[in-house]
């Protein structure tokens, strides 16, 4: 029997009135030994993969017994091997709320659309592992793998598309892989830019800093993005687009923090060049600023170009709401 997309975006809507991560549950979740770590001990081993974590908090895990290997107590003293799997329980597992109000928009033989609410990790990441867009959809799509050609932030809102077989999902990786996707997004800033469009093009180390973020860095990947001012408010905050042209970590929100124009509800990229580490919004939290309002790409079988638009989110009309500085369009033509 033919599943539509109606029944989908209904079971979908049931998952907020219960959350899959929200029943406790033994999460266990695997340690992969890199070649680089071949004859140190696991403790080693651990404590050069995931600096971050303490030794004390590395002992109490294994004395807890939540170091595994084959279902057994690790010895934290074994040489590993490159290539070897060890596990992490997590007992008693209960995640952090999300937002669950995913809606397919579209669905074909090669790959499926969805609009991605926020908060929402897309795949499975420190706290989240059942809450999160991935484990989500599978509720609905059964044995069928969904493929992720490309992600958005937890915390961004928009188009998403995700691949049904193998071979759509190389198509679609390399057409991002090459920047031929086109991509709008809608951001709400803190400032007023200089002038009503602009580039930004410093570039973005590939490399994380404390805590996950992304900088700017002379040596980076190079990076651009184009933006249009569509709205300048009474309140010193403009509403924006967003072309960007390559397809960096927290670009948008990296290049216009850079700019000295963060990203409203941003909390990570704050105001004064301050930079924290990477952070899910609670459901409580205002929202993160932004959008992606349109996605356009080529069919991965016709080769004819396709093109999607997500609804616009609740802060966009809560923005048009407030006086504006000067008038402006928010229908501006896709370059």
């Amino acid at each position: 029997m033919n599943v539509t997309l109606h029944e989908r975006n209904e079971q979908l809507g049931q998952l907020q009135q219960q959350l899959p991560g929200s029943i406790p549950y033994d999460n266990l979740r695997p340690i992969n030994v890199p070649a680089r770590c071949e004859g140190m001990s696991l403790q080693e081993c651990l404590k050069e993969v995931f600096p971050q974590v303490s030794q004390a908090q590395w002992n109490s895990w294994f004395s807890d017994g939540h170091i595994l290997h084959r279902d057994a107590r690790a010895d934290r003293n074994a040489p590993v091997k490159g290539g070897q799997q060890f596990w992490h329980l997590f007992p008693n597992t209960i995640e952090p709320e999300v937002n669950a109000c995913v809606k397919i928009m579209h669905e074909n033989p090669c790959f499926v659309v969805v609009q991605k609410p926020a908060p929402l990790p897309v795949h499975p990441s420190g706290r989240f592992n059942r809450n999160t867009l991935i484990s989500l959809l599978a509720t609905v799509y059964g044995d069928e793998e969904l493929r992720l050609v490309h992600r958005l932030d937890a915390n961004t809102t928009g188009v998403m598309v995700l691949a049904r077989s193998r071979e759509a999902a190389t198509s679609l990786r390399r057409q991002f892989e090459s920047e031929d996707v086109h991509k709008q997004y809608l951001v709400c800033c803190l400032g007023a830019p200089q002038r009503d469009d602009f580039v930004c093009d410093q570039r973005i180390a590939k490399e994380t800093v404390a805590g996950g973020a992304r900088e700017l860095r002379s040596d980076g990947q190079e990076s651009r993005t184009r933006f249009r001012v569509m709205e300048r408010f009474s309140d010193g905050k403009t509403l924006l687009q967003a072309f960007p042209e390559t397809g960096r970590t927290n670009q948008i929100r990296i290049h216009l923090w850079g700019l000295g124009l963060p990203v409203l509800g941003d909390p990570t990229y704050r105001e004064g060049g301050q930079r924290v580490s990477n952070q899910t919004l609670d459901l409580s939290d205002p929202p993160m600023c932004l959008h992606a309002q349109r996605l356009s790409f080529k069919h991965p079988e016709t080769g004819k170009n396709v093109q999607f638009h997500a609804d616009d989110p609740a802060w966009v009309a809560e923005r048009k709401n407030l006086p504006l500085t000067r008038s402006a369009s928010i229908s501006a033509k896709i370059d």
